[in-house]
């Protein structure tokens, strides 16, 4: 069978969870023997073919390129929405490329950078679409809401969810990673005739060698950040945090990089319990999962279905996150890692006091994580979705 997989962005330009979700899929698809062709934004128009996997990159006229968008000022990037959401160029392009390579299902992901007539488009010329989504990119420009402006504060954002309904209309199928994310678009008036379908995100399982019991990792409670270094993400609020611990037994690992890492260098300057390792290629960051007790995910966003957090389950490692958004669906309470009220500073406090005073309850989470997305595979999720086809 061929597949055509349509997102944003492919390797080597990575955003988000959204892109690691598409590169594991066409690779999986490709063991299956399939052929897949995948559709993204590039610097140039091109073309690269490698045994079954066919990737195109398309240059969408526009004020400026997707890849560029978080280096631009807010005032231009209000110009270049309209001008993305009605895309011709990028319909244009898109069509020509399934005229040619005419596969037998399409599945979109985020198309943000690439415009959203391509539904309209692949409806018009008859192929079957799937759509999984990753964010509220269809119902708010930014892709965020935050905690307490939950809703649309401007006219534009209304306008642009309706939009976003009209044009991208009901999809065959829809695939979420959480109920939460599907819950929001079909009380939106989204995917109104769509077949529905709930698939947690796949995972890489990649062996984690156990730490040897050494005597300096008896001495603290080794704590990991990973993600973005922004605002939404709630970094500078997990710092100001961890400073008023009564308890010294910690140290916190911060592996990312982002518009906010000026503020946090200058928030832990000089404080040894802090370690801003900056920005890791994604097949090195189980290194420090490896080293980790616990990992924080403190978002002030509704997040979806963070990749954090099961990457760090896969690696037996408890999560402390945020009970927002579709974060509660992964992590349990007393099983496999704690959740706390979005931006509470008392509450994350008590729990990280709960864990620091006695690590004991830390190793009793530990061998629940696991079990948590052992059925999270990438061939278990290319599995699910062939189920439907």
């Amino acid at each position: 069978m061929k597949i055509c997989l349509i997102n944003s962005l492919y390797a080597p330009y990575y955003r988000g969870g959204a892109e690691v979700v598409v590169e594991n899929t066409a690779q999986e698809l490709i063991n299956q023997n399939h052929q897949v062709v995948v559709i993204s934004v590039g610097r140039t128009n091109g073309i690269s073919v490698e045994g079954n996997l066919t990737i195109y990159r398309i240059k969408p006229w526009n004020v400026f390129s997707f890849l560029d968008i978080n280096q631009r000022p807010v005032w231009l990037r209000l110009l270049w929405h309209p001008l993305d959401v009605f895309n011709v160029s990028s319909y244009f392009k898109v069509k020509n490329i399934l005229a040619v390579q005419k596969p037998d299902l399409v599945i979109t992901h985020n198309l943000k950078g690439i415009g959203y007539l391509i539904p309209r488009l692949i409806k018009k010329i008859g192929l079957r679409h799937w759509h999984t989504v990753h964010d509220v990119q269809l119902a708010r420009p930014s892709g965020l809401i935050l905690f307490g402006q939950e809703k649309p504060f401007l006219i534009v954002d209304k306008i642009y969810e309706k939009i976003g309904r009209r044009l991208f209309g009901s999809p065959e199928m829809v695939i979420s990673p959480s109920r939460w994310l599907l819950d929001y678009y079909r009380a939106r008036g989204f995917f109104s005739k769509s077949q529905t379908l709930v698939l947690l995100n796949p995972v890489v399982f990649k062996k984690v060698d156990k730490m040897p019991d050494n005597k300096e990792r008896k001495d603290f409670v080794q704590l990991l950040y990973v993600g973005q270094l922004v605002g939404h993400k709630g970094i500078i609020f997990l710092i100001n945090t961890c400073k008023k611990l009564m308890a010294a037994n910690w140290r916190l690992q911060i592996v990312g990089s982002g518009e906010a890492k000026e503020a946090v260098e200058q928030a832990i300057e000089g404080d040894l319990r802090f370690e801003l390792v900056g920005r890791v290629e994604q097949q090195r960051v189980i290194e420090y999962y490896r080293q980790a007790d616990l990992t924080i995910v403190p978002s002030f966003c509704y997040e979806n279905s963070p990749a954090a957090i099961s990457e760090s389950l896969v690696a037996n490692v408890p999560v402390i996150a945020s009970d927002i958004g579709g974060i509660p669906e992964l992590v349990k309470d007393d099983f496999n890692g704690f959740t706390f009220a979005p931006g509470n500073e008392k509450n994350l406090l008590e729990v990280l006091h709960h864990f620091l005073n006695h690590p004991e309850n830390i190793e009793a989470l530990k061998k629940n994580c696991f079990v948590s997305v052992r059925n999270n595979s990438v061939a278990n999720y290319v599995k699910q979705l062939l189920l439907m086809y």
